[in-house]
């Protein structure tokens, strides 16, 4: 647990776009779930019918952002959302904010990878980064090489110093440290070193 706990905080970590924003995803009673972006002293909520921008107010004690018909309570973990004097009481998926915080920065395909832990983002653009041993190490590639057949996807990439191969299988992939399942089985070989993880595209 401290192991995935360790890679949640790497992954808060990495981006391809450093302005700084915190992402949740919100499970909430009656089925409703969102999502929410705070940066500096608006949120971004991501609703099921409508996005919409609620400015931060004063508060004697909670973070409170609110607009004309929309309150938002937000109390780390937890967040109380009142829609059209509809109150639901959430809880934050932390391990699917990591995943959206990702989209949100333009991240179009993310793997994760256990024992040894290691984190894979591509772009759009097809740009690639790698984080290994816990989040120390973190290295940059560009996409020379791509193959398809229509059941995986290939890369060869280099970067100034390093070399990473990456196989992405259109197959279920379990992950059972946190007993998830994503839509692809991801297999990495960073400078001889062969890895796998799980990974799902964001786009």
């Amino acid at each position: 647990m401290f192991r995935l706990f360790l890679l949640l905080l790497i992954s808060l970590s990495l981006s391809a776009n450093e302005e700084k924003s915190a992402v949740f995803v919100y499970n909430c009673n009656n089925n409703y779930n969102f999502v929410a972006e705070l940066k500096n002293n608006e949120a971004w909520l991501f609703l099921p019918s409508k996005t919409v921008q609620v400015n931060k107010v004063e508060s004697s004690s909670d973070v409170v952002y609110s607009s004309k018909k929309i309150s938002y309570m937000h109390k780390g973990s937890k967040s109380t959302l009142t829609v059209d004097k509809k109150v639901y009481n959430c809880s934050n998926d932390a391990i699917a904010a990591t995943f959206e915080k990702a989209k949100l920065s333009g991240v179009a395909f993310r793997a994760i990878g256990n024992e040894p832990g290691w984190i894979l983002e591509m772009t759009l653009d097809k740009e690639v980064v790698l984080l290994t041993s816990l989040g120390t190490v973190r290295t940059n590639f560009t996409v020379v090489e791509k193959f398809s057949d229509g059941y995986s996807m290939e890369y060869k990439m280099k970067s100034t110093h390093n070399t990473l191969f990456v196989r992405i299988e259109k197959r279920a992939c379990k992950d059972t440290m946190v007993d998830r399942t994503y839509e692809s089985m991801v297999y990495i070989n960073f400078d001889g070193v062969n890895m796998q993880g799980c990974g799902k595209a964001l786009y």
